[in-house]
C-alpha cells in the first residue's frame, strides 16, 4: 500500500512539473484546450470501441490478434481520460503498432494469469 501511494505521490509530483513547464511555454487556453479534447477523444472511443469489443467478446467473433489490439485501444481510451499529460503521452503510444507489438506478450501472460478457467489462451502476433 506505501509503494502505491509512493508512486501516485511521485506520479502527481512529474504531472505537475509538466503542467508548470506546458503552461509557460502554451498558455493556459491551449492547455486547458488539450485537456479537454484528449478528455473526449477518450470518451469517444470508450463509446466506439468498447461497446463494439464487449459486443464481440460475448458473441465469440473477436479474433485473437485483434482482441489485443482492442483491448490495447481500451487501455489508450483510459488514458486519454485520466487528466495527465503523461497518461495522453501513454495512450498515443498505444497506437504505434511496434509499442502494441511489444506489449501483446506481456498482456497474453497477465490474460494467462488472470483465467478464471484452466485453459491456455494463445494469441498468434
Amino acid at each position: 500500500m506505501k509503494r502505491i501511494i509512493l508512486y501516485w505521490a511521485i506520479y502527481g509530483f512529474i504531472e505537475l512539473i509538466i503542467y508548470v513547464w506546458l503552461f509557460k511555454w502554451l498558455g493556459f487556453l491551449p492547455l486547458l484546450l488539450i485537456q479537454v479534447l484528449s478528455t473526449a477523444l477518450g470518451i469517444y472511443m470508450i463509446k466506439k470501441l468498447g461497446a463494439n469489443f464487449l459486443f464481440n467478446l460475448r458473441d465469440g467473433r473477436t479474433v485473437a490478434p485483434y482482441l489485443l489490439d482492442g483491448i490495447c485501444y481500451i487501455f489508450a481510451a483510459i488514458g486519454f481520460i485520466i487528466p495527465g499529460i503523461m497518461t495522453t503521452v501513454c495512450a498515443l503510444f498505444l497506437f504505434i503498432p511496434f509499442v502494441r507489438n511489444l506489449i501483446k506478450p506481456k498482456l497474453t501472460n497477465w490474460l494467462n494469469k488472470k483465467s478464471i478457467k484452466n485453459t491456455h489462451i494463445y494469441f498468434d502476433m
